[in-house]
């Protein structure tokens, strides 16, 4: 299970990555990408490319360009079935919301009409 750093990320990868079998990728964009909601920094950046290479979404090659690090991302099979699962995601949750107000609303009718058959 990602956090939400490493999915806001991970988004970001895919997007970056789609259609194609890599991308090269500066650290310093990353941080730019999340910069609306988080505030990060290099090592942090590293720690969640590092953890989505070990939960098998992306493999990485690390190199320099012009004396900065860049990132040679590609996409594993779990990567390029990352958006698929944001949208199960999305679907688990709204059946669930939605299983409560039913029963929220069948409760109370199961009620009203306890009350009105008693009294």
């Amino acid at each position: 299970m990602l956090s939400r750093k490493e999915r806001y990320i991970m988004e970001y990868l895919y997007q970056r990555c789609t259609g194609k079998n890599s991308c090269l990728i500066n650290p310093r964009e990353i941080i730019t990408f999340a910069s609306d909601r988080y505030i990060m920094y290099p090592p942090e950046v590293e720690k969640i490319v590092t953890n989505l290479v070990y939960d098998n979404y992306i493999e990485v090659a690390k190199s320099d360009k012009k004396g900065e690090m860049v990132y040679c991302v590609s996409l594993k099979l779990k990567g390029q079935g990352f958006h698929r699962e944001l949208v199960n995601d999305k679907r688990t949750v709204m059946v669930a919301v939605g299983r409560t107000v039913v029963l929220a609303i069948l409760s109370f009718l199961i009620t009203w009409i306890l009350k009105i058959l008693i009294f």
